[in-house]
């Protein structure tokens, strides 16, 4: 928890034990009486699309969180229910290494308008890509599908711009970017 009742939460991958980590901590914070929370996916290489769905579904009204279509057009959308457990104002932090599933929820909270993206324009990785099993016991890993925004933009190649484009400087002690987040949320805390 940080100052004025601003939680912070870093999810450094999306895999198998990222939902149920990110709902106790949402937990956690929620009992120190959190007002506000930042995100921070900063270097986040991405990982489990169901993952990166679980934990949108909990910041997000009803609505789409993100489309993949294979090479034959063919498409699978996955939606948020009404359901959100976590109903506070959200930044998110972004970075030039925020990619994939990163980017998911990124675009998500970006084109729904539930929470500031800051930072730097992300990774851009649209693409979904999984291992399939040869006949030798190796594998081979394939591009299979990209995926799209709830707004209908593939950002493989573009990534995402942040709603407030901001550099940590690295020669200073300071985190430029958590610090203009928690600027961010004061401000939208005071109205």
């Amino acid at each position: 928890m940080l100052d004025d009742g601003i939680g912070y939460l870093s999810i450094s991958e999306f895999d198998e034990v990222t939902v149920g980590q990110f709902k106790k901590g949402i937990k956690q914070l929620q009992s120190k009486g959190m007002k506000a929370l930042i995100l921070d996916v900063r270097n986040n290489p991405g990982g489990l699309v169901d993952s990166v769905v679980d934990i949108c579904d909990e910041l997000l009204g009803e609505g789409r969180i993100v489309s993949i279509k294979d090479k034959q057009g063919k498409e699978k959308v996955y939606r948020s229910d009404a359901e959100q457990s976590v109903k506070v104002p959200v930044c998110v932090l972004v970075n030039g290494e925020s990619a994939s599933a990163s980017e998911i929820l990124s675009g998500a909270v970006k084109d729904h308008k539930r929470g500031t993206l800051v930072g730097e324009k992300t990774f851009g990785k649209g693409i979904v890509q999984g291992f399939f099993k040869l006949g030798d016991g190796s594998y081979a890993k394939l591009t299979y599908a990209s995926y799209y925004t709830p707004s209908g933009a593939n950002i493989h190649k573009k990534g995402i711009k942040p709603n407030v484009n901001i550099k940590d400087d690295t020669k200073t002690k300071a985190d430029e970017q958590l610090l203009r987040a928690q600027q961010i949320l004061k401000k939208k805390l005071k109205k």
